[in-house]
């Protein structure tokens, strides 16, 4: 299990962002290493630039939060640009091997609410794709 809550909690109190010119430069050079696309619906107000390669989410890097989710496969032999920013790599997007505090989620994220979805002891990244995007 990937307990993702001390590492969202240093990035939530206070917030530590990123301008989101930085985080469309750090998909853009994800998706060229990989071989993949940046896909992100900036009209919608998605808070995620999704890295996808065959139609499948391989890593995503928030618009604001300094925080880039990647599938550890992709990670050898690339330089994740983190920027003083924190990368969480999980084995697979769909595997649910990550948890966090809700107190903690809702302080990244907010609208505490809505990820109550989650289940908190085991959701997967797609899940916190879902939740927060």
């Amino acid at each position: 299990m990937i307990d993702v809550s001390d590492a969202l909690a240093r990035l939530g109190d206070p917030p530590v962002t990123w301008c989101e010119e930085v985080a469309v430069e750090i998909a853009d050079y994800l998706a060229r290493s990989v071989g993949g696309v940046v896909d992100w619906d900036k009209q919608a107000d998605e808070e995620w630039l999704s890295i996808l390669v065959q139609d499948a989410r391989v890593a995503m890097v928030s618009t604001t939060l300094r925080l880039i989710v990647a599938e550890a496969r992709i990670s050898g032999g690339l330089q994740l640009p983190a920027q003083n920013g924190t990368v969480i790599l999980v084995p697979s997007f769909d595997a649910p091997v990550m948890c966090c505090d809700i107190t903690v989620l809702g302080r990244a994220f907010g609208e505490e609410e809505k990820l109550r979805e989650l289940e908190m002891d085991t959701f997967s990244a797609n899940d916190l794709w879902f939740a927060t995007v």
